[in-house]
């Protein structure tokens, strides 16, 4: 079973606004990603901030034919370890693919290259790093049963995602064998990313 959180929780500081809604060649980055994986999951969960939030995606979600279970962050404002705790708290599957909602490139091939390394079942986590070993959470799997130990973490005010990896067992993958275009990873964060697209 191919699960793939979404994590929309956090808005653009520079922008003043919820990422997933930016609208890139007149269609929410949010409806990139689900497009991106509609086929090729069986389970999508949508992580948001609160029910404020959940009415805002409504209208972008309305003509999305793809089941989606929309859950909230279990504790507001701490950021995507928060958002991860809460998505793998409501998969049905033994691991699940993060997906950043800001990352409207990702490619169907980059999701199926990371679920095949996930299901040889040897890893916590699998992570796309760089050359220059920046790595890529947000754009990682990781199994359900280490739920535990992100509570652990948030209960000792570690809000870092960087600081879960370090307790895992990680099978590091270059992003280049997984995109070689490495557009899977392009964030807008920005207003200069957001016009340049």
């Amino acid at each position: 079973m191919k699960s793939i959180i979404i994590l929309c929780g956090g808005r653009s500081r520079r922008m003043g606004k919820d990422k997933g809604s930016f609208v890139l060649n007149d269609k929410p980055m949010l409806l990139y990603v689900l497009n991106a994986i509609k086929d090729i999951t069986n389970e999508i969960v949508l992580v948001l901030r609160d029910q404020k939030q959940i009415n805002k995606y409504k209208p972008i979600l309305e003509n999305v034919s793809t089941s989606i279970k929309i859950v909230t962050d279990e504790t507001k404002d701490q950021g995507p370890l928060v958002g991860i705790l809460t998505g793998l708290s409501h998969i049905d599957s033994e691991y699940a693919q993060i997906l950043p909602c800001d990352s409207p490139f990702i490619s169907e091939s980059f999701v199926l290259k990371m679920f095949k390394i996930a299901e040889t079942k040897q890893f916590d986590a699998v992570v796309p790093i760089w050359d220059d070993g920046h790595i890529e959470p947000l754009h990682s799997i990781y199994r359900k049963d280490v739920l535990d130990i992100v509570r652990d973490l948030i209960k000792n005010e570690r809000y870092d995602v960087k600081s879960l990896i370090d307790n895992l067992n990680v099978k590091y993958v270059d992003v280049e064998y997984l995109d070689k275009t490495t557009m899977s990873f392009q964030n807008i964060n920005t207003i200069n990313d957001f016009e340049g697209t």
